[in-house]
């Protein structure tokens, strides 16, 4: 519940861009700063978030995070200019990035077949991914952006009371220890850890991830605003025409992540996951490069290719947690997931700013050519991390 209300959050966001783009009389450009202030923090947050998560108790943490998005939502809905939007954005995504580095530990260390339980998780994800965009939508129909907002508060309030109530075996059931998370014997480890995970393999799985969140941010942000200014013609089938709004192409891209999910879950418990995440890469960079000419192409086709973007875009997430849940430690796995959650969310999140200049001063060929060439590089460390030899981190 907790994972599917923070891609909710996360991805109703680019909705929202349309309209405050409209309201407030500013440039893709400005709008792409806005957001980054959010998308940033909920990625730079997630390594001191992975180090709690090594100390606190997960559902703590988690109802932390599901209260923090409805605190910021709420502020949302009473913002009247780019400023205080960019501050309760800054909440936003200082509370949600609790959520992966936690969530993911958890599972981590609780479960055996860790590659179709990260699918099932991605899937839940996937949901909240595709219900961000519809359920915005739909609610845009009949409310301003600002009650929206407001409702969706209340949703994550409701899954914060609801998940309170909830029994789990949590990893850390004791009381917080302030003090020794504190000390510095604590902080000195935690720079040891630190030091040496990226002393190794993890250095460039840190870059790859980074890589990928790039591509991530970069193409969700605005794809809302590149399919409006590359809106397809009415279609006609059996002999009626009808327009099919780009936002509702967007909810089903994202919704047929949740195939790409399960199949990568499924291959990662049966394959190393270098290889099929390799494939990935090299999909997404052609995608890239076939983005413009697939709109010119007529609805279906179009339509088929969306398909495709969608699934290989979330393919790569449960083959990347496999990739770094069998290759660190276990005592150190939230502050790995930490580390690299703020590598794609975190660092990332400037795709949102780069994909935003791009689109006021260039256009979306030269957007899709950049989004390409990030894929090939990633493709390039997949293949030097496929031939390294990982040290002996798991004894």
């Amino acid at each position: 519940m907790a994972h599917a209300t923070v891609h909710i959050f996360e991805l109703s966001i680019p909705i929202f861009v349309l309209i405050w783009l409209l309201e407030f009389n500013t440039t893709p450009a400005i709008i792409g700063l806005t957001v980054t202030v959010g998308y940033g923090l909920f990625g730079l947050g997630s390594l001191p978030s992975g180090i709690l998560a090594d100390h606190i108790s997960s559902k703590k943490l988690i109802l932390l995070c599901l209260l923090g998005m409805a605190t910021s939502f709420y502020m949302l809905s009473i913002s009247s200019s780019l400023i205080t939007i960019a501050l309760a954005l800054f909440v936003w995504g200082s509370a949600a990035s609790i959520y992966h580095p936690t969530g993911l530990s958890l599972i981590s260390r609780k479960v055996k077949s860790m590659g179709t339980v990260y699918a099932y998780h991605g899937i839940a994800g996937n949901i909240g991914t595709a219900l961000g965009p519809i359920a915005t939508i739909l609610l845009l129909a009949y409310f301003d952006w600002r009650h929206v907002a407001a409702i969706l508060a209340t949703l994550s309030l409701f899954v914060a009371i609801l998940s309170s109530q909830l029994k789990i075996e949590d990893t850390f059931s004791g009381p917080i220890d302030t003090k020794n998370l504190a000390s510095s014997d604590t902080l000195q480890q935690t720079s040891h850890n630190i030091k040496f995970l990226l002393s190794g393999v993890f250095l460039l799985i840190f870059v790859l991830v980074v890589s990928y969140g790039f591509y991530y941010r970069s193409i969700l942000t605005f794809l809302p605003v590149v399919l409006s200014l590359l809106q397809t013609d009415p279609i006609s089938l059996i002999g009626f025409s009808f327009a099919i709004p780009s936002n509702y192409f967007y909810a089903g891209i994202l919704m047929v992540g949740a195939l790409g999910q399960y199949a990568a879950g499924k291959i990662s418990d049966h394959f190393k996951p270098e290889l099929p995440l390799l494939i990935g890469y090299f999909a997404l960079a052609l995608l890239a490069l076939l983005f413009l000419p697939a709109v010119q192409s007529g609805v279906i086709i179009f339509a088929l290719f969306g398909a495709a973007l969608g699934f290989f875009l979330f393919y790569i997430q449960p083959l990347q947690a496999t990739l770094i849940g069998l290759h660190t430690p276990e005592k150190t796995r939230g502050l790995s997931f930490g580390i690299t959650f703020t590598g794609v969310y975190g660092i990332g999140a400037i795709g949102a700013t780069v994909a935003g200049v791009i689109l006021t001063y260039y256009s979306p060929l030269v957007l899709f050519a950049t989004l390409a060439v990030v894929m090939l590089f990633a493709s390039s460390l997949i293949y030097m991390i496929k031939k390294s030899k990982y040290p002996d981190l798991i004894s």
